[in-house]
């Protein structure tokens, strides 16, 4: 999710009217709430459904996440 936090952001602006402040101020419990029910079409949701549930190589960790393999 933090890979495609613009993505998160934008969505919450676009279908939930959320400002960068509203959502700095608000509770996991919200934000959960609200990024569960962005609609299918959302920019995060298709980043979700194009990343990789299953992954064992370091290699493809590291790709996925931005971090080094170790």
């Amino acid at each position: 999710m933090i890979r495609e936090w613009a993505a998160v952001e934008g969505d919450l602006s676009r279908e939930h009217h959320v400002s960068a402040s509203e959502l700095a101020a608000m509770s996991v419990r919200r934000f959960l709430v609200l990024v569960g029910s962005l609609t299918p079409d959302s920019r995060f949701a298709q980043a979700w459904r194009r990343t990789p549930r299953r992954v064992d190589s370091p290699e493809e960790i590291a790709r996925i996440t931005g971090l080094p393999a170790t």
